[in-house]
């Protein structure tokens, strides 16, 4: 009996084929990495010394053998079938939680829970929840079983380690310990948790599925980059109106070429031989193979992009000032390069058994940069890394041009079978998540009605900037070298607009550049980028290139508007941020963008592949997922942790997860399935409806619900008790984003199987009538209402559609490349 409901149980998992790529729940698991990340970061520039330092280190290093544990699961399970998705989205709570008690990992704040053991217990938890989930599916296989079980020696060795530590720092053990000593007890804990799943085999397993092996590695490194753009941008505080200035402007864009560059070290080629490495191996060596160079040797390259964060936040922060960067700030900046550079250094030495030349020129560049840069400002500091680095591209383009070559003609059976969005795409987007956030935070700003038409005025405004990139993906999917420079600068100038996003309508400092005027020049510059690389691609193609000049005319209109907006209200004296003229330039600027999708014939823009297409908008809603679960955490940040935070925090990470089932258990592949079947100017259509107007009121319903929850838990925590209820506007973006989100979900069902499903409607409905009944109620049982009518809803919408789901899982007949 015991057997047969074990078996029962373990049937309920899916394992990952071997062609089996990432899947979409993975991709969202590591956007709350990316939350964990910045705390870190946080935390380390809120105590810029060594002891700050070594502590954010050690936090990432923890946090590195949490994720870890979960990659190796998920290189076995499928964590988006069965029951998987309920399991993860209750494991990433915990790991929510843990991000959030990273603030107080090693000192407790006064008037709350005792951080420290917050921070612990909900680190074994998650820890242990892998182990568990690995042990369930392991009961038939007695070898797997055995090494899940010895997974568990190294978290037992280490548990008592990290608890003593955490009670010592809630001081609930009435010892005298110096700070550097739980420092030690920490280490210890890590030293055993490392060596232990080396030595009992705990990190390894069955025969490594190597793409989703490589595209699981791949995709936190660029999640480790993604929160190295987002600490520039919040180098100056989220929604900052401090005055924008000329360094400023030149600081970011040095530090999006440092970025650049690095991002550019990884993917140009390390990335593809590697994977090429773990096909020439299998079984035992395979498995050995990546653990060293993936598990291991993948630590410091994060740790480095986490001390170049830290680094690129101080600096940019420093801009203006006279003298040169503090010591260990500029360590963290250089520091952090290096570091990253000795990890792919010696990455490319184990995967393929050469001494990388351009990572040793770095490294003895940057080491004779160092005195130099200990001398002058932080601008100057900066200039002189992006000069450095730049140095390893150009090297790789000319002194060791011959080798580099050799080496791309040997990656290219790699690279041409890789599917699915490309790094570049994934490296635009990340500068996203920090847009979201400042158009949360604007809103947040201002919880007015007027606050929200400028924000949503400004999501719309963003969205079109991306989805023009979308349509551009479609028809150029190479990496070369000017396409990778493309993206770079785009991503520069939507991380400036960002940064203006606070002063989009209104400036009031009238020092340095005014916000509005950057704003919409940063635009303009953007839209010139689509057009030029787009016209490039054209060539040949006369009547694309006619429909071009038209999408340019639209956007010179458009951007004239925006400018336009900025500088007519000045000259008119309608100065302020509700200046009528400047919201009706903006709103007309927004409509002729939008309607110069019927200025062109839609059907002579190609979609290549309805899978790319399908992933690439699956994509950006999970970016605004991640910025709703870091809105979350932000709002909290520099509170002390109580019940009602932690209550608030697993609320919301099931409040989100309800969005992500909605959208990606069965729409998101019909969706696929929909264009895929579609043909010429009919696949055309339905992708510029379904996807690029539709998707808009989904983003839209997410930020709407980040700006929700972010009130939410700030004032349950400012405000406890049952008399703590929302603000009028934050209750309806809490409850009117997840309407909106399901109107915009069950208008693209519409669009693509020509059908309305009445649970979702009738959902729908019933959101709309608890609107003024919870309005009166405390803020997190107005949640937790929202949040149980939505899992209710969508339990019974998944029974009734199992048969579907088991259809659409079929796999796709792969399609041909463009």
């Amino acid at each position: 009996m015991a057997s047969g409901r074990s078996r029962g149980l373990s049937d309920r998992f899916q394992m990952v084929a071997e062609s089996g790529g990432v899947t979409r729940l993975e991709l969202f698991l590591d956007l709350v990495f990316v939350y964990a990340f910045l705390n870190v970061t946080s935390l380390a520039a809120a105590h810029p010394d060594l002891f700050g330092i070594v502590r954010g280190l050690l936090l990432l290093a923890l946090l590195w053998w949490c994720w870890v544990s979960y990659a190796w699961l998920s290189n076995s399970i499928r964590l988006d079938r069965g029951i998987m998705p309920m399991v993860a989205f209750g494991l990433i709570a915990i790991i929510f939680v843990v991000g959030v008690a990273i603030q107080e990992a090693f000192v407790d704040r006064p008037g709350g829970l005792p951080g420290p053991l917050i921070f612990v217990l909900g680190y074994l938890a998650a820890r242990a929840g892998a182990l568990t989930v690995a042990m369930i599916c392991a009961r038939s296989d007695p070898v797997s079983r055995q090494r899940v079980r010895r997974g568990w020696l190294p978290l037992f060795g280490a548990a008592p380690l990290l608890l003593l530590a955490a009670l010592l720092a809630s001081r609930l053990i009435d010892v005298e310990i110096h700070p550097w000593a739980r420092l030690g007890l920490v280490l210890l804990a890590i030293l055993i948790e490392y060596r232990g799943g080396m030595f009992t085999g705990a990190v390894g397993g069955r025969d490594i599925p190597v793409r989703h092996w490589v595209e699981r590695h791949s995709l936190i490194v660029m999640v480790a980059f993604g929160e190295t753009i987002i600490s520039v941008g919040v180098s100056r505080g989220i929604g900052s109106t401090e005055p924008i200035t000329w360094p400023l402007v030149a600081a970011i864009l040095l530090s999006m070429s440092v970025v650049g560059v690095l991002w550019w070290t990884y993917f140009d080629l390390a990335r593809f031989a590697a994977e090429l490495a773990l096909e020439r191996v299998s079984g035992a060596a395979r498995v050995r193979l990546a653990r060293n160079a993936y598990t291991f040797l993948h630590l410091p390259m994060i740790g480095g992009l986490i001390l170049l964060s830290l680094g690129l936040e101080k600096a940019v922060g420093a801009v203006g000032e006279p003298g040169p960067l503090p010591g260990l700030s500029l360590l963290a900046l250089y520091g952090g390069v290096i570091l990253y550079l000795v990890g792919l250094l010696a990455f490319e030495g184990r995967t393929m058994h050469i001494v990388g030349r351009g990572p040793l020129l770095g490294l003895v560049l940057l080491a004779l940069g160092i005195p130099v840069a200990a001398q002058v400002p932080a601008l100057a500091a900066l200039a002189i890394l992006a000069g450095l680095v730049a140095v390893l591209v150009l090297a790789d383009r000319t002194v060791f041009r011959g080798r580099h070559q050799v080496l791309h003609r040997a990656i290219q059976p790699a690279v041409q079978r890789a599917v699915g969005v490309a790094p570049k795409e994934l490296f635009f987007d990340l500068v996203f998540v920090y847009a979201f956030i400042q158009v949360t935070s604007l809103m947040a700003a201002d919880p007015t009605w007027h606050g929200l038409v400028r924000g949503l005025a400004v999501l719309a405004v963003l969205w079109w900037a991306w989805n023009v990139f979308a349509w551009l993906s479609t028809a150029l999917r190479t990496d070369e070298p000017g396409t990778r420079l493309v993206y770079v600068a785009v991503a520069a100038n939507i991380l400036i607009i960002a940064i203006a996003i606070p002063v989009a309508f209104y400036d009031p400092s009238r020092v340095g550049l005014f916000g509005p005027l950057v704003f919409a020049t940063c635009y303009g510059v953007v839209r010139l980028l689509h057009l030029g690389s787009f016209w490039v691609v054209a060539r040949g193609n006369p009547g694309l290139r006619r429909q071009l000049l038209l999408l340019a005319l639209a956007a010179g209109l458009a951007t004239l508007l925006l400018l336009g907006a900025a500088l007519l209200p000045e000259l008119v004296g309608a100065r302020g941020p509700y200046s009528p003229l400047r919201i009706a330039l903006w709103l007309a600027a927004i409509a002729v963008d939008y309607s110069s999708r019927y200025l062109v014939n839609v059907s002579q823009w190609r979609i290549s592949s309805a899978s790319h297409w399908a992933e690439r908008y699956g994509l950006i809603v999970i970016v605004a997922l991640g910025e709703a679960i870091i809105a979350t955490g932000r709002a909290v940040a520099d509170q002390p942790i109580s019940g009602l935070v932690v209550v608030g925090a697993i609320l919301g990470t099931a409040l989100v997860g309800t969005l992500w089932w909605a959208y990606f258990d069965v729409d998101a592949i019909a969706g696929e399935r929909a264009v895929e079947t579609a043909a010429g100017g009919d696949r055309s259509r339905l992708a510029a409806d379904a996807y690029t107007f539709l998707h808009l009121a989904m983003v839209a319903g997410i930020v709407l619900v980040a700006l929700g929850l972010g009130q939410t838990l700030a004032l349950a925590h400012r405000r406890p008790g049952l008399a703590a209820g929302l603000p009028t506007l934050a209750h309806l973006a809490l409850y009117g984003g997840v309407i909106l989100y399901l109107i915009g979900d069950q208008a693209f069902w519409w669009r693509t199987q020509h059908r309305i499903r009445w649970i979702r409607g009738i959902t729908t409905v019933v959101l709309v009538a608890l609107v003024p009944l919870a309005a009166p109620w405390a803020g997190l049982v107005g949640l937790a209402v929202l949040v149980a009518v939505a899992i209710i809803f969508l339990i019974v919408e998944a029974v009734r559609t199992a048969q579907l789901r088991r259809v659409l899982r079929e796999p796709l007949v792969p399609e041909a490349g463009p």
